[in-house]
């Protein structure tokens, strides 16, 4: 049917009906009121037609547009690549074609696709975040940090919703990072736990008071103790309380220990004993905290039935504190609890608290009190060595049975000479040092046993500094000999009958009778020229007293002239000096020899034929016995006066030092007369 039809059926309709009217004989004017009615109906019916069909294509297109944006919207959460769907694109309205059924229908086909593809991805998506939803359930709501697609089982996603592989990969790292979240508080619930229950075991905490839901659920479902920080620092919270109370119960073991062990030591308490109950008391709990002051109070009671032994104890360390920090005897009276003889349990804590004092004051101190003990030990070996040094006969001495000589002795005593030489003044300045510092500090002296230790340590260096150095071995013949180096004068030692003048008695020796030269031991050795000589004063002034003290017998303590050497080749002084030795022994009967008369050739040879018999082992001597065997030599069992050969060798009289000397006759014979020097030094009653 086409417009031709229409316009003919209406032009025919309409005559009929002007036929009909004229039939009928209706009015002109009703006529063309019911014409317009007709024209009206027929012109709304085309109308309504028109309407309908422009309403349909209105909703096709927009069919259209909406089916192409969420193809859009689809494709671009499927894919980084495609640009926002929210941006309205210009070019929909060239992409919507006529006729619109076959434009709906290919877009259709498309959406199909897309959709059908965008499906599968989500899906995926949702099961990922259903597996991080399940752990991030157990965790604050915050803690995740991107926006999940609904997960219901009959839940739609907006095509908008991005599941694009970014958006995958997001997914991914933010749920591994929940996975490991939740893993570490499930270990940290499980260790905590672990913990907490292991305390109330060591604690001994009755069953009534632990928490049941932590026993049951630690192992296998520590989830259902709560995840989330609250719970976490609750648990916590509840371990801290019970590691202090652990700690606290093991000072209080540990005080009682070592209380209990104290009182062990001093009440001499068994090992197996202590060992048995150490055993049977073990942990922290109630019960052995129990036990330990069970046993404390035990303890205390035989303490207190032994008090006496405890004070006497602490007074020995106290004692002890005393001589480490050198207190003098008025600081030692200071502390009058040391001197009660009423025994207390407040004598004791007194005693206790003071020993705790010096302890921390010994600790203060104790750089100073190392630098003190080292400088008096470097003192103490100073002068040992010098005590040591004086005695000659330390290098002559025989080992006793079954012990060897000591070859080294002299030169380890030069080694030592040269350490404290070396170490005392470094020793000193420190000291000195250190001493000022502290007095500076402490605004007090510093007192060793009641003095002031700087005094002493000036006093020391200005001794030091006034002293003469100390006379060494020369190695060529010195200008000025000494009495024993004379060569007038014959080795006492090397000869036989040196020892039986009665100038020279055996004195009586700190060492063994035994010698290495198997000989009488010597007596102290003389003082050395050099430190005894003092030239005499143009004015009388006061002898000085010789600071060499040992022995002198007869001899004063006068000084020393210095005496012009002898000559060797004068036999003169030998009749002097047999008229003086004769002096002080009266014989029966005086001998008749003839002075000898040496030449300096024999005496060269005597001097070496001394030191060979010095040097060849010889037998032990007795000088009593020896004594009394020389009788036999002198008439009615007198002393020779002069000495006699031995062994075919011919032995020098023995000359004095100094003085003057002049030729006498006694009973019949030339003898000399010795006088003594002018100081009044001679040889009577010392030896060499």
């Amino acid at each position: 049917m086409d417009t031709s039809y229409l316009a003919q059926q209406v032009t025919t309709i309409i005559g009929q009906l002007h036929g009909l009217f004229d039939e009928i004989g209706v009015p002109s004017h009703e006529r063309d009121s019911r014409e317009a009615e007709l024209f009206s109906a027929l012109s709304e019916t085309l109308h309504n037609q028109l309407r309908q069909v422009t309403n349909e294509k209105h909703e096709m297109t927009e069919e259209a547009h909406r089916l192409l944006k969420t193809i859009r919207q689809m494709e671009a959460s499927l894919d980084d690549s495609r640009p926002n769907p929210n941006y309205e694109d210009h070019d929909d309205d060239d992409a919507i074609t006529f006729p619109l059924t076959r434009c709906l229908q290919s877009l259709k086909e498309k959406y199909n696709s897309v959709s059908r593809r965008h499906q599968e991805r989500f899906e995926q998506v949702r099961k990922l975040a259903e597996a991080l939803e399940s752990y991030a359930s157990h965790l604050e709501s915050s803690f995740v940090q991107i926006k999940l697609p609904p997960t219901a089982p009959n839940a739609t996603v907006s095509p908008s919703f991005d599941i694009s592989p970014a958006y995958v990969t997001k997914l991914d790292n933010e749920f591994t990072r929940v996975y490991e979240e939740y893993t570490r508080r499930i270990n940290t619930v499980q260790v905590v736990c672990q913990e907490i229950i292991q305390l109330w075991a060591e604690l001994g905490t009755p069953q009534a008071q632990t928490d049941g839901a932590i026993v049951k659920y630690y192992r296998d479902s520590p989830e259902q103790l709560g995840l989330h920080q609250d719970d976490l620092d609750e648990l916590h919270a509840k371990k801290e309380r019970l590691v202090e109370e652990k700690r606290g119960r093991e000072r209080r073991l540990g005080q009682l220990r070592a209380t209990i062990e104290d009182l062990w030591d001093r009440l001499g308490v068994e090992e197996r004993e202590r060992k048995q109950f150490l055993t049977s008391n073990r942990g922290c709990g109630l019960r052995t905290i129990n036990e330990y002051e069970d046993e404390l109070a035990r303890l205390n009671e035989l303490k207190r039935q032994n008090l006496h032994l405890f004070v006497e104890e602490a007074r020995c360390k106290l004692q002890d504190l005393w001589d480490a920090l050198y207190f003098s005897e008025e600081e030692m009276l200071d502390f009058t609890p040391a001197f009660s003889d009423v025994c207390s349990d407040a004598l004791l804590a007194a005693h206790e608290t003071e020993i705790a004092r010096l302890e921390a004051l010994k600790e203060q101190r104790l750089p100073i009190l190392q630098k003190i003990d080292r400088h008096r030990e470097l003192i103490k070996e100073r002068d040992e060595l010098q005590q040591s040094s004086q005695d000659a006969t330390r290098l002559m001495a025989r080992g006793n049975k079954g012990e060897r000589r000591d070859p080294g002795k002299l030169l380890r005593e030069e080694k030592m000479r040269k350490r404290i030489a070396k170490e005392l003044p470094k020793v000193e300045s420190d000291l000195k040092n250190i001493l000022e510092n502290w007095e500076d500090e402490y605004g007090r002296p510093f007192l060793v046993h009641g003095n002031r230790y700087l005094d002493e340590l000036y006093a020391a260096a200005a001794k030091a500094a006034a002293a003469p150095p100390r006379a060494k071995t020369p190695s060529n013949t010195p200008a000025q000999k000494s009495p024993s180096k004379i060569p007038s004068r014959s080795q006492i030692g090397g000869t036989q009958t040196g020892r039986n003048s009665p100038g020279h008695r055996a004195a009586p020796s700190r060492e063994d009778s035994a010698t290495m030269r198997r000989k009488a031991p010597p007596m102290a050795p003389p003082p050395r020229m050099k430190d005894l000589f003092i030239p005499p004063e143009p004015t009388a002034v006061e002898t000085p007293m010789n600071r060499f003290a040992f022995n002198r017998g007869e001899r004063s303590e006068s000084v020393v002239r210095n005496v012009p050497p002898e000559d060797p080749y004068d036999d003169g002084s030998y009749v002097r000096h047999s008229q003086t030795m004769s002096g002080g022994y009266t014989p029966t009967y005086t001998p008749t020899y003839p002075p000898p008369s040496l030449s300096s050739g024999s005496s060269r040879q005597i001097s070496q034929t001394s030191e060979q018999s010095d040097d060849a082992p010889e037998e032990e001597v007795d000088f009593h016995q020896y004594r009394r065997q020389m009788k036999r030599y002198t008439p009615e069992g007198g002393h020779a006066s002069t000495p006699r050969a031995i062994q075919g060798k011919k032995v020098r009289g023995i000359r004095n030092v100094g003085g003057r000397e002049s030729p006498s006759e006694h009973e019949g014979s030339m003898v000399r007369v010795v006088e003594g020097s002018e100081a009044g030094w001679t040889d009577d009653g010392d030896g060499y």
